[in-house]
């Protein structure tokens, strides 16, 4: 499960115009350092770009209420270029690991906002205290082909889904009594429940395995199933390279990334909210297609074809349904993800008419297929076929034997 908390107070809310950082300021477009705090930016709406390294790109509303407002360079821990681009300038940042840029953007001339760059990580993230061994392991259970882990929140029993298509964590409204939270506030959630004003719990202490989380917030939504507490993501491990062993069932967190990582198959990724994207291709009706996908563990299913792709170009109106259910083509396709084919996966597609923000996307049916290895600190996934190659996931032929059952009814 995904769960989109609006406008938070960092590079996920959207709070200025998508920028793009690009050329040098002041020589032909800007270049600015981390000492140059006068650099200044026009533009004639609210909207603008960010680009941050070679593959990630947001839209960016300006918003002159958050003064100044902060972006946060998207793999902080290494270098990057990040270009911001107004309707009428732009600017590029060579950042440098916990270095901060910042710059006035000027709207239609007269109203102005302050905007940083930070190289660093958001600082609501909850803080980690991790054992000084190269690495910490722990087991973990699979339903279905979802993960998850047994834990303590405030010293309290709980049972934990790993996520890591979770852009906040959570805890299940059911569960919220029996573990005594205190809620001293409320946030909108977006979820399979729609979107409502939920609960929000802080300050709370996790504890899996020997790694403790202090500072933890917790949002209450009732969209969970009753063996599920918790689902935390990647927001609790963005420090660090976590390892996901489906032959051995363990879940290892890494000081550097493990050298049997030569083995695998080396990935780049960005984020959204935490969440790791990645490359993959697809092929449908004859042709091929190359897209960034959410590695999603939180879903039990194969895929999705989000807006994000059937608006691109003529691609919905290139992939041939196999049928079409409340607006969604139901569609056949094969998949290459780290040079391992999945054929004849049966997905469905987003009306681009119809957006509801759900991304493209990989479920855990497919991914438990490969051990992953997520470097969080460099911004790569390494990828190899373990012993689940067998395990079964949304085809053609299920789908063939559903269509046959609707029919005999």
């Amino acid at each position: 499960m995904s769960n989109n908390i609006t406008r938070k107070k960092n590079a996920d809310r959207k709070c200025l115009a998508i920028f793009t950082l690009s050329a040098l300021f002041f020589v032909s477009a800007h270049t600015a350092t981390a000492q140059e705090k006068k650099a200044v930016i026009k533009v004639s709406n609210e909207k603008a770009s960010i680009t941050d390294g070679e593959n990630f790109s947001i839209d960016w509303k300006l918003d002159l209420k958050s003064n100044p407002d902060t972006y946060y360079v998207n793999v902080p821990h290494k270098k990057s270029t990040v270009r911001f681009n107004t309707d009428q300038d732009q600017l590029t940042f060579h950042t440098q690991p916990g270095e901060t840029y910042t710059f006035t953007v000027l709207l239609k001339e007269k109203d102005s906002c302050m905007i940083r760059i930070v190289s660093a990580l958001p600082p609501d993230l909850p803080a980690t205290e991790v054992p000084d061994a190269s690495q910490t392991s722990f087991p973990f259970k699979m339903v279905g082909s979802k993960i998850f882990f047994q834990g303590l929140i405030n010293k309290k029993e709980v049972t934990i889904e790993f996520d890591l298509g979770a852009g906040t964590s959570v805890v299940n409204r059911n569960a919220s009594e029996k573990l005594d939270l205190e809620f001293s506030g409320h946030t909108i959630v977006s979820n399979t429940d729609g979107v409502n004003k939920e609960r929000k719990s802080t300050g709370n202490r996790l504890n899996i395995g020997g790694i403790t989380w202090s500072g933890v917030p917790l949002t209450e939504v009732g969209n969970m199933q009753p063996y599920e507490d918790l689902i935390i993501g990647n927001g609790f491990f963005r420090n660090h390279v976590i390892e996901i062993d489906y032959d051995k069932k363990k879940f290892i967190v890494h000081k550097k990334v493990p050298t049997k990582a030569a083995g695998y198959t080396k990935l780049p990724v960005f984020y959204e909210q935490n969440r790791p994207k990645f490359k993959a291709d697809i092929t449908h009706n004859g042709k091929n297609y190359s897209f960034w996908f959410l590695f999603d563990t939180g879903r039990d299913g194969s895929m999705l074809l989000g807006e994000d792709f059937t608006s691109k170009g003529s691609h919905w109106q290139e992939l041939q349904p196999l049928t079409t259910i409340n607006g969604r083509k139901i569609v056949r396709l094969d998949a290459t993800i780290a040079g391992i084919r999945f054929e004849d996966i049966v997905t469905n597609a987003a009306d681009p008419e119809k957006p509801r923000g759900r991304p493209s996307l990989f479920g855990n049916q497919i991914l438990s297929h490969l051990n992953a290895i997520l470097d969080n600190i460099n911004g790569f996934i390494y990828l190899k076929p373990n012993s689940r190659t067998n395990e079964p996931y949304s085809n053609y032929q299920d789908y063939l034997k559903e269509m046959e059952k609707i029919k005999k009814n």
